[in-house]
């Protein structure tokens, strides 16, 4: 019992709270994050060729390399030949302003990557 005023005092149920909501709803007590903000990069092709990806603004280039090669298997599915990613990451790397994109643990962002910025294959 708490003593709210002299003379009057109520059951403490402070700590009773939990007890009383079920296992189901402190599950649905779950936090829900704001939808990520996309930046939208064009990818030069060493044809001269390009194309745009997607990707959250706080990627990885490996979240980078992983967008670039989904929407190559978008466009391939008719084609019957499948594309090698490991080769092609081995041979191959994505740049940006004359730095190579080659870590992929790197945040896109520590390279100064922007929303409608450019990347461009490279050897």
């Amino acid at each position: 019992m708490v003593k709210i005023m002299p003379g009057i005092e109520q059951e403490d149920q402070s700590f009773r709270v939990l007890d009383q909501l079920s296992l189901n709803n402190l599950l649905s007590l779950s936090y829900h994050r704001l939808p990520q903000q996309l930046l939208n990069l064009s990818i030069l092709k060493l044809d001269g060729s390009s194309f745009e990806v997607n990707v959250a603004r706080n990627a990885t280039i490996a979240d980078l390399k992983q967008a670039v090669e989904e929407i190559f298997s978008l466009s391939q599915k008719d084609c019957e030949g499948k594309i090698s990613w490991s080769h092609v990451w081995g041979h191959f790397c994505l740049c940006y302003e004359g730095q190579k994109l080659i870590n992929d643990k790197v945040y896109i962002r520590n390279f100064g990557i922007k929303d409608g910025d450019q990347v461009s294959f490279t050897y």
